[in-house]
Parts: structure tokens; C-alpha cells; sequence
């Protein structure tokens, strides 16, 4: 592969040979973000065999979006930790685990615990969804032809150089719109935040990052009315939401930061309940509606953050085992 070890996995490549299709487990997990590796650690410390399967890069959104972001809101973790470092050692915790790391595809989920990826076909006594999120639209006129590659409309940053000398507005207002700001500065020329609200919704270490040394623009109580540009971004018009009025903003890119939404694609076909958010429905204990589907993370939860999605894959590992061995205390 070139690559071994922990770098091998983070590129999606597999630690190990997977093992053949048609393989049995007691628990598979799709999705090898923070809340399915922590899911699948745990199961595997209570000697399941266990599975967790990614398609994409492990880690998830730390490794897929903002590899460099620092983090600062994770317990036990020197500050300014970085994504991939973190994603890092929630791979090498599965790893020490036991753990099959999977680097598939999941292409579809049946109701008896099937995955298939490809032609090959596994199965899991015990399902856990962890498969995330992407990010959501934010409805502007114009947002939707110009995300094309190359328009200029951007749902995340892996890579601030690309936007070395632009001038770049962020639509949010969160600590996915903080994370944005601080990784953008001294790389692009100007950073504008626009916001609906009257103040920002994100931490004051996250609010102190927007505001920096007064070398972002922060725009509250405003909304992008469009985005200006035929092929590319060339600006958006503002409108004041407290007076009414409108202006003009040259700008070169614009990166949407207004929230996420649940991949439930795989799943739409299971009949698992969802909330009127359209995420996974669960109980106290991450069960579905269906036998033995937990959910876990993104998917589920209204707070979009590790740690809660590591708290909830410790509770499903823990009812997955109760499930599987039917231990005294269940």
C-alpha cells in the first residue's frame, strides 16, 4: 500500500487485509467517524467481534473537513489538539481493541442485519448507524448552481491555502463558522461573517476567534439575499433584516456554515422512526425502532459534538453487549 499503520487507515486504505465477504459479527458499525470508532472500541473491549466499516477517509468529518482544525472542547486532550491527531488516536483505540477497520463502502443495509458492499456481503448480529453527516444547504438564490467545482461555493475548508488572497464570506454563525474564521486568517485578504442573528451562537473562546484582532467583519442581523456571479462568485447582496436595506459585497467565495444534516440515505429503506429533524429516532440506550439498529452520533443527536457522540457509542456498545450475550443483568 505504501502507507502502514494508522497513516495507511486515515487515507482509507485497511490496517489488516479485511476479512473475505460473507463474514458474520457480532456487531457491525457503518461509519468510521468519532462516534462509530468509539462504538466499535468499546464493543470490542468487551470481546464482540466487531466490524466498522468507512468509505470515505476514518475519522469522519475531523479527517474529511478540517484535518488541520485545532480542537479545544474535548476532554483529556492537550488544547489546540488537532482533527487528524484526534481522529489518529481513536483509530489506534480501535485498533488496540480488536477491532476489523473495513475501508468499504456500505452500498446497502437490510433489516436482518445484512451490509453489503460491493458483491460482498456481511452481516452483524447487532447493527450500529454511525455514518454522520454532511453539510446543509443554506437555501440562497444562486448557492446551488455556483457549489459546482469551481463556482466558488464551498460546505468546508480541508485546505485553507486554496483561498490564499480571496475574499471570502462565511454564512453561519456557530463554531463550525468560528473554526472557519480562524483557520482562513493571514491566508485569505478579507473574512466577512454573515449571520441571521442578533449575536453569535458559538462558545466565547470560538466568539473571541471570529473577532480576533478586528480583522474580520462580523454582520449580524443580516442574511445573504443572493449570491452575485454568472459562472463563479463575484459578490453577494446583503440585506440589513432590522432596516431592510440591501448592499452589495464584492467577494471571491463563499463557504456555507449553517448546520448539518443526517446521512440517512443507506437507512431510508430499513423503517427506522426519525424526529421531526428528520434524525434517527432513539431511545436512552441508542436503540431504533428496529431490533438490534442502534443509532449513534450525527445521525441522532441534536448536539453535533464528539463528545456527546463518543457518550452515546459507549451507551449502544454497552446495550449491543447486552443484546448479544444476554448477560444476568440485563
Amino acid at each position: 500500500m505504501g502507507k502502514s499503520g494508522i497513516a495507511a487507515v486515515l487515507d482509507g486504505g485497511d490496517r489488516l487485509p479485511p476479512p473475505p465477504g460473507n463474514s458474520d459479527y457480532d456487531v457491525v458499525v457503518v461509519g468510521g467517524g468519532p462516534a462509530g470508532l468509539a462504538a466499535a472500541s468499546y464493543c470490542g473491549r468487551k470481546f464482540l467481534r466487531t466490524a466498522v466499516f468507512e468509505g470515505d477517509c476514518w475519522g469522519g468529518i475531523l479527517t474529511r473537513w478540517c484535518p488541520d482544525k485545532k480542537i479545544d472542547n474535548y476532554p483529556g486532550t492537550p488544547p489546540g489538539v488537532r482533527a487528524e491527531e484526534l481522529a489518529r488516536s481513536l483509530v489506534d483505540f480501535a485498533e488496540r481493541s480488536g477491532v476489523d477497520l473495513i475501508g468499504k463502502r456500505v452500498e446497502e443495509i437490510t433489516r436482518n442485519g445484512e451490509i453489503r458492499t460491493g458483491n460482498e456481503t456481511y452481516r452483524g448480529n447487532v447493527v450500529i448507524l454511525a455514518n454522520g453527516s454532511t453539510a446543509a444547504e443554506a437555501g440562497i438564490p444562486r448557492e446551488r448552481e455556483l457549489a459546482m467545482e469551481g463556482g466558488g461555493v464551498f460546505y468546508r475548508i480541508p485546505d485553507p491555502s486554496r483561498f490564499r488572497g480571496c475574499r471570502v464570506v462565511i454564512v453561519g454563525g456557530g463554531d463550525t463558522a468560528a473554526s472557519h474564521v480562524q483557520r482562513l486568517r493571514g491566508v485569505a485578504s478579507r473574512v466577512t461573517v454573515v449571520h441571521r442573528q442578533t449575536e453569535l451562537r458559538c462558545g466565547r473562546e470560538e466568539i473571541h476567534a471570529i473577532e480576533g484582532d478586528g480583522d474580520c467583519e462580523v454582520c449580524l442581523q443580516t442574511a445573504v439575499e443572493t449570491i452575485l456571479g454568472d459562472d463563479r462568485v463575484e459578490g453577494v447582496r446583503l440585506k440589513d433584516l432590522s432596516k431592510g436595506a440591501t448592499r452589495d459585497l464584492e467577494a471571491d467565495a463563499v463557504v456555507m456554515a449553517v448546520g448539518t444534516m443526517p446521512n440517512f440515505a443507506m437507512f431510508r429503506n430499513l423503517g427506522v422512526s426519525l424526529d421531526p429533524k428528520g434524525q434517527v429516532a432513539t431511545d436512552p440506550w441508542q436503540r431504533t425502532s428496529v431490533p438490534r439498529f442502534f443509532a449513534v452520533g450525527d445521525v441522532c443527536s441534536p448536539l453535533k459534538m464528539i463528545i456527546t457522540a463518543v457518550a452515546q457509542a459507549a451507551t449502544a456498545a454497552h446495550q449491543a453487549y447486552a443484546e448479544v450475550r444476554s448477560p444476568y443483568w440485563k
